[in-house]
């Protein structure tokens, strides 16, 4: 009896969670109409997963949760911090336009995305391996290349390792 009690407190929880992800959308992340769009366009995923899951998803992405705190806003954050104009600019369009192809990615089903989490972490520890601009600057864009090559399908998501990185960019990152 405790057991069943529990499932539908976890539940009912969730329910409401979920219920307000599409009432009380983020402000400070990427509009939900784009996100639904691409739901909506992926009719496999959209078997395997409601809508409201696959926001949630994206929401978290972005802002983190209970099991992963830290978000794509504040990973992009601390790549951004001293950066001259020009490379801060360049950078947060850079970032911004591929979190929304990461996040759409990522918060689909396990069984049908090429994003998982494991990259996710991959790419925080690239990003946040060395503080020169430089340096930030040619993770950044070698990142937004995978990222199109993986949603492209031209590149495995095996591939998408510690050794690629440290090889392209001179860094030592453990695997």
């Amino acid at each position: 009896m405790r057991f069943a009690v529990i499932i539908l407190l976890s539940a009912l929880s969730a329910s409401c969670m979920s219920s307000r992800i599409l009432e009380q959308w983020p402000e400070d992340i990427p509009e939900q109409r784009h996100f639904r769009s691409l739901y909506q366009d992926d009719k496999i995923n959209a078997q395997l997963q409601s809508e409201i899951e696959y926001l949630t998803w994206v929401s978290r992405f972005y802002q983190g949760w209970e099991m992963m705190p830290i978000g794509w806003d504040d990973i992009s954050g601390s790549v951004l911090v001293d950066l001259e104009p020009a490379q801060h600019r360049y950078l947060n369009r850079k970032l911004s336009r591929i979190g929304v192809q990461i996040s759409g990615e990522w918060a689909k089903d396990n069984s049908v995305r090429e994003i998982d989490s494991r990259m996710l972490s991959l790419w925080a520890g690239v990003m946040q391996a060395d503080f020169s601009a430089q340096y930030r600057v040619r993770a950044v864009d070698l990142i937004a290349q995978d990222v199109a090559l993986l949603l492209q399908g031209a590149l495995a998501p095996e591939a998408v390792d510690e050794y690629r990185y440290s090889e392209a960019l001179g860094v030592s990152l453990e695997p």
